[in-house]
């Protein structure tokens, strides 16, 4: 991740607006706002030097991503940092934080997402065996109760077994058919 360290080129911290101006387009009324920094700098001015820049929220992460400036759209208080387009990761908005010049992946690796998916699978296979292991400890199953139950057991120790270190080779076995 050192490729995406101490990328700060200048900053556009907490801007406001700060200025309303009318302007007709094609017959068009629109209004253009303009926007300062906590250092008083306008947007318009600043952005003419920046060829990239990444917008954060105020938790830091990625909200807005331009590698040519000029399209970066302007929201009061959210601060919008200079970067190198070069450096700007893939698939950068919503996936990553930018806080100090560096970009931080905040995505759920594939473990955490496999063994996520695993104790929810465990979950149903439990909720799932409950009435049938009820029947069972009563001795009331029938013999097609009886086979489901170890079905579902075969099942789950199957789960258990799976290694999520290496997610990207699993085999998710298939939850027996319900009858």
């Amino acid at each position: 991740m050192d490729k995406y360290r101490g990328l700060i080129m200048d900053t556009f911290i907490n801007p406001i607006i700060y200025k309303y101006e009318h302007v007709e387009i094609n017959g068009v009324m629109r209004t253009g706002l303009y926007f300062q920094d906590v250092h008083g700098r306008d947007w318009y001015e600043t952005l003419r030097y920046w060829k990239g820049a990444v917008a954060t929220d105020e938790s830091h992460i990625v909200v807005a991503c331009e590698k040519d400036v000029s399209f970066m759209g302007m929201i009061e208080g959210r601060s919008v940092y200079e970067v190198d387009p070069e450096n700007i990761p893939e698939n950068v908005i919503g996936n990553y934080t930018f806080k100090d010049g560096v970009f931080t992946d905040i995505r759920p690796d594939a473990i955490e997402l496999a063994e996520q998916k695993r104790k929810e699978l465990l979950e149903e296979a439990k909720i799932a065996m409950a009435p049938l292991q009820d029947a069972s400890d009563l001795g009331i199953e029938t013999d097609e109760e009886r086979e489901l139950l170890n079905e579902w057991k075969k099942y789950r120790v199957s789960l258990n077994r799976i290694t999520v270190s290496d997610a990207a080779k699993i085999v998710w076995p298939e939850p027996p058919a319900t009858r």
